[in-house]
């Protein structure tokens, strides 16, 4: 009990301990199971060491955290972990990896004698670390790939749910583009054609060669560089039922759906009678890459092979494959797919809208479309304070993931920072640059340099979320409408035109004005702190927190707040002075009431 054991259970005649592993410790494990589940049947034991030469000839060799290898990749993880999250730098393990990369690519590739040369992927896979744009960029120049415990969290649940066949949907991750020379050569006969002004190839496969292929851009793994991200995360309960009606003898006769973002190689068949000009037979070579085949509709069809036998994988399957759709027609032809199932979730209709409705000839929807981008653009950069703190949909939360995408978007709506609707059109807004994209990369700045300050002030409380009552859905809308005030403050007190300044001068700005709140944070009892910003929901509730912070804000800044704030305190002050005055007359009025009745059993 004293080296940290502690009982779990107490039996008859014995007791069960346990002990929680450290943060590192359990950081390698997670990765090792992770790749144990996607099916790597070599990997590393404890203390596991590539031994490599330098060109001098010294022999040497590099501890590895976690290996796995197979026939067609290696991976090579290095963990790092941190018990608090906070910054750390990661030069130095970064560049040993870097300058140790072609001896250790050599002594693994000793190993292939006579057979194809794996994939290598390099790995950094971390926890609790805010990554540093320097460190970022050497990862990036080292061809190594990051996982942060927000991808680690993703994977960890996609495999859950997929078992070893999810490997290819993580492997194209770190791979995509990247022709792999062990995917076998697959040639079937098909047609090509076209439908509605788009290529199409129509064909009949196996599982086994189309789930190397096939891609699922989940919502919950979403990048703001990538497709569109509206397929939900695969239902586990979905595949088993699936699964077990195919081993029942059941099939599918309906195609499955995919665009092809590496287009197959059609060779048309020279005969006589291949004549139409609409429709050709031919032999369709897929293409030997991950990532390929992105799935429109149908990813259960498909994944319902992925827990069984092998004898199962080369049953036939029907594909109807575009070639290289345009984003919003794909994701478009999934809406009018899917409008009459499983309603959508909120979150994911309002994430959909920064790939399809960007630039909207409705300023409504453009707007709204652009605040998703921003958000996103938030919660899927490692370096930002919200980083891995929004709920997403198919991902079991962890307890700091308690904020919700459309609640951030209709707070960025309601700020007007990205702009506001005037007789139709969109007047640009303090954080807005010259195009969608440049408004995306300046206000992902100015509230990641903004929120970290918040953030920095106490990590902890940050952390805890709802408990706190600082990182919480109602939390973040009022900040955002407090950036506004301050913004509205600064330009009417000193006559500055936020658009003119960079992203840098408006943060510095924001935190200036905002320093009273960023003590508050730091220095307030968890008590006051319950007091102030609790028990603060709906629009009322996002007013009310907001108020609380202009009136911390004020006791730096006496001038500051707007009249419909000034006209709040007042009203409050009013309601308070009334109530006083109230309870004054009421105790008045019992004192004299006693002493009567006092005296008259005295003196009757």
């Amino acid at each position: 009990i004293a080296q940290g054991w502690e009982i779990s259970r107490k039996n008859k005649t014995s007791y069960r301990i346990k002990k929680q592993k450290s943060h590192d410790i359990l950081l390698e494990d997670k990765a090792w199971c992770l790749l144990a589940k996607m099916g790597y049947k070599e990997m590393n034991g404890e203390k596991f060491n590539v031994h490599f030469e330098h060109e001098n000839g010294i022999k040497d060799k590099k501890q590895i955290d976690v290996f796995g290898c197979d026939d067609e990749t290696v991976l090579i993880i290095e963990c790092k972990s941190k018990k608090n999250r906070g910054r750390r730098t990661l030069q130095k393990d970064l560049h040993e990896t870097i300058c140790l990369q072609d001896f250790i690519r050599k002594s693994v590739f000793s190993h292939y004698n006579g057979k194809s040369l794996p994939k290598i992927v390099w790995i950094y896979v971390t926890n609790n670390i805010i990554w540093s744009e320097p460190d970022v960029n050497r990862a990036r120049g080292g061809n190594i790939v990051i996982i942060t415990e927000n991808e680690l969290q993703y994977f960890e649940a996609f495999i859950k749910h997929m078992g070893p066949s999810g490997k290819y949907q993580i492997l194209s991750e770190f791979l995509k583009g990247q022709k792999i020379s062990g995917i076998p050569d697959v040639k079937i006969p098909g047609i090509k054609g076209c439908i509605g002004g788009e290529t199409f190839f129509s064909f009949v496969t196996t599982p086994r060669a189309l789930l190397k292929i096939a891609f699922v851009n989940h919502q919950a793994f979403n990048h703001p560089d990538g497709k569109p991200a509206y397929q939900r995360m695969i239902s586990a309960s979905r595949i088993k039922e699936i699964g077990k009606y195919i081993q029942e003898g059941g099939y599918f006769p309906t195609n499955i759906l995919v665009n092809f973002i590496n287009t197959p190689k059609f060779l048309p068949l020279s005969n006589k009678e291949n004549t139409d000009p609409n429709i050709k037979f031919g032999w369709i070579e897929l293409p030997k890459k991950y990532r390929s085949a992105w799935i429109i509709d149908g990813q259960h069809r498909l994944y319902g092979y992925s827990k069984l036998d092998d004898k199962y994988l080369d049953q036939s399957l029907f594909v109807l494959g575009f070639e290289k759709m345009e984003t919003r027609k794909e994701a478009d032809l999934f809406i009018t797919i899917n409008h009459k199932q499983k309603s959508v979730p909120k979150s994911l209709l309002v994430s959909l809208l920064a790939d399809i409705r960007m630039g909207a000839d409705d300023p409504k929807i453009a707007l709204t479309a652009l605040a998703s981008a921003v958000v996103r653009s938030l919660y899927s950069d490692n370096t930002s304070p919200l980083f891995r703190r929004y709920t997403l949909p198919g991902v079991p939360p962890s307890h700091s993931q308690n904020l919700t995408i459309s609640e951030t978007v209709n707070g960025l709506n309601r700020s007007i920072l990205l702009g506001k609707i005037i007789h139709g059109s969109i007047v640009p807004g303090p954080l807005s640059g010259a195009t969608d994209e440049k408004t995306i990369v300046r206000a992902r700045i100015i509230l990641n340099g903004y929120f970290e300050a918040i953030m920095e002030a106490n990590p902890e409380r940050w952390e805890l979320g709802k408990s706190a009552y600082i990182c919480v859905n109602p939390g973040i809308r009022a900040h955002l409408s407090l950036i506004t005030e301050i913004i509205k403050y600064l330009e009417h007190r000193k006559s500055i035109d936020f658009q003119l300044l960079k992203e840098q001068e408006i943060i510095k700005l924001l935190i200036e004005i905002a320093e009273p709140i960023i003590n508050y944070v730091r220095t307030a009892s968890d008590s006051e702190i319950s007091e102030s910003f609790s028990r603060k929901f709906g629009e009322g509730g996002v007013k009310e927190y907001l108020y609380k912070m202009c009136e911390i804000v004020k006791v730096g800044f006496n001038d500051f707040g707007s009249d419909e704030f000034k006209n709040y305190i007042e009203k409050r002050d009013d309601e308070r002075v009334s109530e006083a005055d109230q309870f004054i007359i009421n105790l008045t009025n019992d004192v004299t009431n006693y002493v009567i009745e006092v005296l008259k059993m005295v003196h009757g």
